[in-house]
């Protein structure tokens, strides 16, 4: 199965950009994928890093660092890949998701 092409890149700054749907079901690969970053955060929670053997972390620097194990670890397994062109491409990158209808 072939991914839907990838929405076209903004022309001006903080124009949004279409998002590609996908398929949250419940076992699915999405599900998978989340799965494997929920491990690798709760680990780096209860480890040296994370917030329960440092309590001054404020709950923003946690969320990020957690997202940036999440990221790390699925980027390491190589289950997500980098297209730099494309983010090189791009004049800006909006902040907020569009809900997807359907």
């Amino acid at each position: 199965m072939s991914p839907d092409p990838k929405p076209p890149l903004p022309t001006a700054l903080g124009e949004p950009i279409p998002r590609i749907p996908v398929d949250e079901r419940e076992g699915g690969p999405f599900d998978q994928i989340r799965h494997i970053a929920t491990i690798a955060v709760d680990l780096w929670s209860v480890g040296p890093d994370g917030p329960y053997y440092n309590p001054a972390q404020t709950r923003s620097e946690t969320t990020r660092l957690q997202m940036r194990e999440a990221l790390l670890h699925l980027l390491e397994l190589g289950l997500l890949d980098i297209d730099t062109e494309r983010l090189a491409a791009s004049r800006s990158w909006p902040s907020t998701r569009e809900v997807q209808e359907g």
